[in-house]
């Protein structure tokens, strides 16, 4: 998403000489509330715009509503002054505001309706001087589907773009950027190595190329034990779980089916669905594989350690974050306060969790100033989404008087 940052960008989406102002948002900054999402997104906007040629007044009454944005208390409050911080700027005629908004999984999933229902207002006053593009590992549907966001998903219906694996001449391309930019020293059978170990991943190829220009080829006699290897390197086990956890249930089935049963186990949707996303690819001699076989390895690996571990209860895995009920991960169905609170409770399971160290573990900017119907109501939002029915809790139990224990079923 920062490659839209670049010059060659800019100047390709010109309109009459003045290039649009590219506002790159982090969303994994945006906090859990719609008061942060909308701060970032004015902080942002105000820090792009001290660099631009914009008039000295536009900036200055900009930072002045930032300003009123961090004194407000009222949601209501922080909407009016984000709907007149956009109305200041569309008098900059020549401005056409582009907001990048990378990582936006969470914010969309989570946050209440509003910020995306005036985001949909805006651009429909104000049209082509305003624009977004949304970076999200799922369709915006798939996320959240309330009809109180539909006219928001509506504006990326037509112009929704699945990123695939890189192309053998993009991945050159991409190899020699890496070469200038970070040094590394590649020559002709270690760029091919990395090209057809990678997948053209540019995540897994940044990676296997940082890898293997260190390596003395020579010692491995089989392309097997290369990738067995890699598979040991922590970096690359990082970046395959995160491309694993990206996926949809019914993707991550597929790919699992795949490499236990062949071709002839996996179904038709899902198999539509991983060749849409450039995850499986048809080999020279007609095999239908996983795009990688470093990725392949992770999914025969992910494959052995489902039939290892038991399928009832609610369990977090330190080391990939995933949280898990019964057969079905949640992960991303909790907000990051709750997937706190599961972490906790799974730290210490079986023994009870205080309100305080619920409190601690979950708010620690609060320095103890949490309520108990915080505390609650937190527990019965996770417990909505955890429990087979949330008013008799069979894993999240109550100890009166004290917190919450988690209990295992037996």
């Amino acid at each position: 998403m920062k490659s839209l940052l670049t010059q060659e960008v800019r100047q390709g989406c010109a309109r009459e000489e003045a290039a649009p102002l590219m506002v790159f948002v982090d969303c994994l900054g945006a906090g859990d509330t719609a008061h942060s999402f909308y701060e970032l997104l004015l902080r942002r906007i105000m820090e792009e715009l001290e660099g631009s040629d914009v008039s000295r007044a536009t900036v200055d009454t900009f930072r002045d509503l930032h300003r009123e944005v961090l004194r407000s208390t009222t949601d209501v409050a922080v909407r009016s002054l984000f709907a007149s911080s956009m109305r200041e700027l569309s008098r900059e005629t020549r401005i056409r505001l582009v907001l990048i908004l990378d990582e936006f999984d969470d914010v969309f999933r989570t946050l209440p309706p509003w910020p995306f229902r005036q985001l949909r207002v805006l651009r429909d006053k104000f049209g082509a001087q305003l624009c977004y593009i949304a970076a999200t590992s799922r369709h915006l549907e798939r996320l959240r589907s309330d009809p109180d966001t539909y006219e928001f998903r509506e504006l990326f219906h037509p112009y929704t773009w699945i990123l695939c694996p890189l192309c053998e001449e993009d991945i050159r391309r991409f190899i020699t950027y890496l070469a200038q930019t970070r040094g590394m020293v590649l020559d002709e059978e270690r760029i091919s190595l990395a090209s057809e170990l990678s997948g053209g991943h540019p995540g897994l190829l940044t990676h296997v190329c940082r890898i293997l220009s260190t390596w003395e080829l020579g010692q491995f006699l089989q392309r097997e034990a290369i990738v067995d290897e890699l598979d040991k390197d922590p970096t690359i086990q990082k970046e395959c779980r995160r491309l694993w956890d990206e996926l949809e249930q019914e993707e991550q089935d597929g790919l699992l089916a795949l490499v236990r049963g062949g071709e002839a186990a996996l179904d038709a949707e899902p198999r539509r669905a991983l060749r849409a996303k450039g995850l499986v690819v048809t080999r020279e001699d007609g095999r239908l594989t996983v795009f990688a076989p470093i990725f392949e390895q992770f999914v025969r690996s992910e494959l052995t350690r489902r039939r290892g571990v038991p399928s009832r209860g609610i369990r977090w895995y330190e080391e990939t974050g995933q949280i898990w009920v019964d057969d079905r991960e949640v992960t991303l169905e909790l907000s990051e306060p709750q997937r706190k609170l599961v972490r906790l409770l799974c730290q210490k399971v079986g023994a009870v969790c205080t309100k305080d160290e619920i409190a601690q573990a979950v708010w620690p900017e609060a320095k103890g100033d949490v309520f108990d119907a915080a505390i609650y109501e937190l527990v019965k939002r996770v417990r909505k989404k955890v429990e087979p029915d949330w008013k008799d809790p069979r894993y999240i139990v109550t100890v009166p008087g004290e917190g919450y224990r988690l209990q295992m079923p037996e």
